[in-house]
């Protein structure tokens, strides 16, 4: 007989085994925008490949902490905005016949290769891992002419004053003229900015017979005018010797990110999709880069040159914590700490002594004031300026990060931060005759037309969290906390969610009556779970709720099926949520994996990532559920060191439409409630823990720190 720590080593070896390798993703034909293009990115700089004309590639080069920093103003959108670099055009005086584009996932370089009547030639670009460097390659040993290379740079204004439809500031002085220079081999183009400092673009050329290496780098700063020097100074000392050593690093790096948790599904269009989304993620933002804002390092004309806070930054942000990436999400939580300060002048004066809050948009600094105030009216002010929720919303984030680590010194910066964010809430609140609390100013519902209105959905839905959650933290520490009695006064007299017939309405006396592409008057649902599917009286108004948002269809957008999606794979409806990412992925994905709204956005695909992963497991109502949502027509599944509140790492199979194996490894110990669909589960324990498995068909676990329990079908 097999001794149980051989059969418990054998469950590991199947659950966890790695993938072979990430392999390329194609783009072909490669296009003329960024969405046909090939890209790479290290969280601060990055490239996009594509054609640019009959005769043409050109490589756009982004770095995402180039942001305006004018002071604050009402125009934050154009005095703070995300300013455009520029790009290489490389003109190869010969009509292209054919082009492709490979993206090289596990080295995490890309290849535009250009078919002519002269030859081919190959673009090739790697954006380091360790440095601030891109390696722009050209490959030209089959090609018979000669190519131009030079650097086109963008104006330094908003590009929100490209748009016709976007209102504009009375008077808005433009940045200075950029001038082009040369030191040496290294060619430069600097930008001064009007509120100082400034960026400059360099690049330096390394050439043999059949390969020319275009050295570049992009230096920022935001004072100061010796921001040219430090960036010539920092590409000179950029010889062969230190490339070579950053391309074995760069290597590494990627390899090591991609071991972080794995994910293997039977469908190649959603693997190449999934696998591209953690590509994604780790080009666009790292622990010690900038948080993503809309268009991560890759830049074109935009209406959204900012961080938007009343969904984009939240969606975004939300496949990192299952993906076993807080290195991610660091970012998120960075800028967050950082900006305290601001966040405090986000609301009224009044309030400020103990209260914090967020607008809809913002530069890095997140300075978005939030107009809402007792007795003061609001009706001409912009909608941005009275949603109250979205901070709190914001902090659903760091309470996930908080929860995947357990780390006191995050307890007590989360706690802080989610404490003032509510006491703002608290001050707009009032309680009537019968009892009950509601908000006693107007706020507004993101996105609908009609949404500046009393007790929104969005903002009772973001409270009732927020108590919630301060409860419960509260209570780690022994709930002494003052306000710990407030708290629980407020969320037990909470007014109800305003519904009618159809389901739920988008505030007090306005209901669902116009096609909406955001969820905000549902989010009772998803993400916070308080109405859910586990609650049978419940179900009921949560399926007429979906089926009357998803039934008006005019202005649905891409993340309003991975919304439904994930409100479906809550229900346990697997094919349902694929279909409706079905329609995402064949209507509004573009063929790189972008997306886009009148300009890129990045969230959408990654909270389609996030929905991928609640196919296969959830976290609600205190229950860790395995493979709830499984699609019939993927019967082999199989993900490794998904983590999940508490620090759990979760490893498991699934094979011909049956769980096979589960693995599951405490960081930290503590205990666990489990739902899967193995009908007589067999568990073992590596380790110091035990378990009991309940009437209810749950597992409970009890593991200590490093306890591995591994489990499978006891036949």
């Amino acid at each position: 007989m097999m001794r149980p720590r051989t059969l418990l080593l054998i469950l590991i070896y199947i659950i966890t085994l790695q993938m072979l390798g990430f392999g390329q993703f194609k783009v072909a034909p490669l296009g003329n925008t960024i969405y046909e293009g090939v890209f790479t990115g290290n969280g601060l700089l990055g490239t996009m490949t594509y054609l640019s004309g009959e005769k043409s590639v050109r490589v756009d080069i982004g770095r995402t902490d180039v942001y305006d920093h004018r002071a604050n103003s009402a125009d934050k959108l154009f005095d703070k905005a995300r300013l455009s670099l520029g790009y290489f055009n490389l003109d190869l005086s010969c009509t292209i016949e054919q082009a492709k584009g490979d993206i090289y996932l596990k080295d995490a370089y890309a290849v535009a290769t250009i078919v002519t009547d002269q030859g081919s030639i190959k673009v090739r670009t790697t954006t380091l891992s360790n440095a601030n460097i891109i390696l722009l390659e050209v490959l030209k040993k089959n090609f018979k002419g000669r190519y131009t290379f030079n650097w086109i740079a963008d104006s330094a204004i908003s590009p929100r004053m490209k748009f016709n439809y976007t209102p504009k500031p009375k008077a808005y002085l433009p940045n200075p003229t950029g001038t082009d220079g040369q030191e040496g081999q290294i060619k430069f183009y600097e930008q001064p900015l009007t509120a100082g400092g400034g960026y400059t673009t360099a690049y330096l050329l390394r050439s043999s017979k059949d390969l020319d290496t275009y050295v570049i780098t992009v230096g920022y700063s935001q004072a100061g005018k010796d921001f040219t020097r430090k960036t010539l100074d920092y590409l000179q000392k950029f010889d062969a010797g230190k490339i070579n050593a950053s391309l074995k690093e760069h290597r590494q790096w990627w390899t090591d990110y991609f071991k972080a948790s794995t994910l293997e599904l039977p469908d190649p269009i959603y693997q190449g999709f999934y696998d591209m989304q953690l590509y994604k993620l780790a080009s666009a933002t790292r622990s010690d880069k900038p948080a993503m804002d809309l268009q991560g390092p890759w830049t074109s004309a935009t209406p959204w040159p900012a961080y938007w806070l009343n969904l984009n930054m939240q969606l975004a942000y939300s496949p990192t914590f299952k993906a076993n990436h807080l290195d991610i999400s660091t970012s998120l939580i960075r800028m967050i700490d950082q900006n305290k300060d601001n966040l405090r002048l986000n609301v009224p004066e009044p309030y400020r002594y103990n209260s914090i809050a967020i607008g809809r948009s913002s530069g890095p600094d997140l300075w978005s004031p939030v107009l809402l105030q007792k007795g003061v009216s609001l009706e001409k002010a912009s909608d941005g300026d009275k949603e109250l929720g979205n901070l709190v919303w914001l902090l659903h984030s760091y309470y996930q990060y908080y929860r995947a680590t357990l780390s006191q010194e995050v307890y007590d910066r989360l706690f802080s931060l989610l404490k003032e964010a509510v006491n703002y809430h608290l001050h707009l609140m009032e309680k009537d005759a019968t009892g009950k609390y509601h908000i006693a100013v107007k706020t507004y519902s993101p996105e609908y037309a009609k949404g500046f209105a009393y007790n929104t959905n969005y903002d009772l839905s973001i409270l009732k969290w927020g108590l919630k959650t301060l409860l419960e933290l509260d209570d780690e520490r022994g709930g002494n906390d003052p306000l710990h009695a407030v708290w629980e006064d407020v969320l037990t007299h909470l007014v109800e969610y305003p519904q009618n017939s159809d389901g739920f309405m988008i505030a007090k006396d306005v209901p669902y009556d116009e096609s909406h592409r955001h969820y905000s008057h549902l989010m009772m649902i998803y993400p916070f779970y308080d109405v859910n599917w586990d609650q049978r009286e419940n179900r009921r108004l949560i399926e007429k709720s979906i089926a009357h948002w998803q039934s008006k269809k005019q202005w649905l957008q891409g993340y309003s099926f991975t919304g439904a999606a994930s409100m479906y794979a809550m229900m346990g409806r697997g094919d349902a949520a694929l279909a409706s990412l079905d329609v995402l992925l064949n209507k509004y994905i573009k063929p790189n994996t972008l997306y886009a709204e009148s300009g890129p956005v990045i969230e959408t695909p990654l909270a389609a990532m996030a929905s991928i992963q609640e196919l296969c497991l959830q976290y609600w109502n205190g229950i860790l559920r395995i493979f709830p949502a499984v699609p019939n027509r993927w019967k082999d599944v199989s993900f490794s060191h998904f983590l999940v509140d508490g620090g759990y790492l979760i490893s498991a199979r699934r094979q011909n439409g049956a769980t096979v194996a589960v693995e599951i490894k405490s960081q930290y110990g503590g205990s666990l409630k489990l739902r899967l669909d193995i009908v007589n589960p067999s568990v073992q324990i590596l380790g110091k823990g035990q378990y009991t498995k309940k009437a209810d068909g749950l597992i409970l676990l009890e593991l200590d720190k490093g306890a591995i329990a591994a489990i499978r079908e006891n036949k």
